[in-house]
């Protein structure tokens, strides 16, 4: 059963005798449900189109308020996305040529060969090309907007090392999507201690790009503040889980190296990190706490890290990385990451970047296209001079 609407079609025609005809042509010719509108001028016919959606325009070119292609053009920026056919005398079928080439969808010459069928073909296929066409347009808009939407989201990617003294970074966010859900920061705060953040918003695209750049947001703003980092992480939660409504949520790690750069701390939303010692030494970093949006009212503690020592490396990466999959059966997995890591430990740090998305792309190899947003960070610390 079809419960979509019936078409609606304006008739522009000024001669009582080429309405009557285009009416039967319709009635004898059109298998569909369709509405049929009425106006002898173009002053009625923009009115009508102001006030009641169209699918369809069978338009006269001369009226008696307006003539040939200006009639066209009057009508067609107001027509709302309708299909516009064009019912030409004989005398004026290059007008309608012409007007075809402006847009419009097709043109009918009146006379013997402006029949019921002839009609009913010509209104199938207009309203067909026309509805392409929109699509098209909508298709090239909203490509557009993902464009604009991810020049800005890269810029607003970390595109300069921290100078925080002894501390080397390196950060790299590879999308699956034109848009990306993942999210790593680094924030220098007041009191002059270094944040290091990696977040993955589920799923990917659009709408965890936006809840990205909306975390980033709140972050950035409450790392001003005076807040320990597990009441900055608790506040964050507590502003997205109002605006997610448990629709999304957000795996987070945050570290925070203090201003001596002597210690390490980290607060974790359902996110690990990883600290690999000189000898190799592998030890996770990660709490019990859920991931961001799920439990409005969480409290998420600062960890101190008491292993910690100058020298040490820190390792974070999303599962793009770790779940990189070339039969979807076997997974890269986050041991062989950290492997991977540890292999390289003596390395710099955008070495071992390099290495782990390679790592990760080897791994897939062609049989598949990459699946999820990829992001990772290294930190390395400068050893203490004896």
């Amino acid at each position: 059963m079809n419960n979509s609407p019936p078409m609606v079609i304006l008739l522009v025609e000024d001669s009582p005798t080429a309405r009557f005809h285009v009416q039967v042509c319709l009635k004898k010719g059109l298998q569909a449900d369709y509405s049929l509108l009425v106006a002898e001028n173009l002053a009625t016919a923009i009115e009508t189109l102001r006030t009641t959606p169209v699918d369809l325009v069978l338009l006269d070119l001369n009226l008696p308020d307006s003539h040939g292609l200006d009639t066209f053009r009057r009508l067609s920026h107001l027509g709302g996305g309708a299909a516009i056919v064009i019912i030409s005398g004989d005398t004026d079928e290059r007008t309608a040529v012409s007007a075809v080439r402006l847009g419009a969808q097709d043109y009918i010459v009146k006379g013997a060969g402006f029949t019921a069928e002839v009609l009913a073909r010509t209104v199938h296929f207009a309203v067909e090309r026309n509805a392409r066409h929109l699509l098209q347009k909508e298709l090239a808009s909203a490509r557009l907007d993902l464009e604009i939407a991810d020049t800005i989201q890269q810029r607003l990617y970390p595109h300069s090392e921290s100078r925080f003294p002894n501390v080397s970074l390196a950060g790299r966010c590879l999308s699956a999507t034109q848009n990306c859900g993942d999210y790593y920061d680094y924030i220098t705060r007041p009191d002059g201690s270094l944040l290091v953040v990696i977040g993955d918003v589920s799923g990917h695209g659009i709408g965890p790009a936006m809840m990205m750049i909306e975390t980033r947001a709140f972050l950035r703003a409450l790392a001003t503040s005076t807040m320990h980092l597990g009441e900055i992480v608790t506040h964050v939660n507590r502003l997205i889980a109002d605006d997610m409504q448990q629709q999304l949520f957000v795996t987070l790690f945050v570290a925070s190296f203090d201003a001596s750069g002597d210690q390490l701390s980290y607060s974790s939303a359902g996110h690990p990190g990883y600290l690999v010692k000189p000898d190799g030494r592998v030890i996770t970093l990660q709490t019990d706490n859920t991931p961001l949006g799920i439990t409005p009212n969480e409290t998420f503690p600062t960890a101190s890290v008491s292993d910690y020592e100058p020298g040490d490396l820190l390792a974070l990466f999303t599962d793009g990385i770790s779940e990189a999959t070339s039969d979807h059966q076997d997974f890269l997995g986050d041991q062989r990451v950290i492997e991977e890591v540890v292999r390289g430990r003596e390395l710099a740090a955008p070495v071992i970047l390099d290495s782990l998305f390679t790592l990760a792309e080897r791994f897939e190899g062609t049989a598949t296209q990459q699946q999820d947003d990829r992001t990772a960070v290294i930190v390395k610390t400068a050893a203490q001079q004896a």
